[in-house]
């Protein structure tokens, strides 16, 4: 492995655990929190939460920056034959493709009058899923790594 092929796997292995470690803040317990107050208040504060996730920069460089270079990383790991740097890039892609397929359109139903109800389950496993390749990722890139 390359110097720039290296480095780029280690941004890219921070980066998707720090992506999971976000989302795991939600699956352990902000959703749980929401879920303790009124129906009608947790959506309320979820749509100001998805609100504000769409409007901040630094969160959107980060989550769609790591969507990105492990795309980056995942083709140069198919150039490479290198299973283990594949797997994790395509770990780490996971929790944007996962976020764009399921949660947005979640949180675009939450919108439109969704109840809660019908929201959290879905959302918070597919939450889940995004926790776990999210840090997935960030281990298996940290192994490719090292491996060379």
């Amino acid at each position: 492995m390359t110097n720039p092929v290296l480095a780029l796997t280690a941004v890219t292995a921070v980066c998707s655990a720090a992506v999971g470690g976000l989302f795991y803040a939600f699956s352990t317990f902000v959703m749980r929190g929401l879920d303790r107050t009124d129906p009608v208040e947790a959506a309320v504060t979820m749509r100001g939460i998805n609100a504000e996730a769409q409007a901040n920069a630094p969160f959107l460089v980060l989550f769609l920056g790591t969507g990105v270079l492990a795309l980056v990383l995942g083709v140069i790991a198919v150039i490479n034959r290198d299973g283990c740097l594949l797997a994790g890039a395509v770990l780490a892609l996971l929790p944007t493709v996962i976020t764009i397929a399921f949660n947005v359109p979640l949180n675009n139903r939450l919108e439109a009058g969704l109840d809660w109800a019908s929201y959290l389950g879905p959302w918070t496993a597919w939450n889940h899923v995004r926790t776990v390749t999210g840090l997935l990722g960030g281990a298996l890139l940290v192994i490719a790594g090292t491996q060379r």
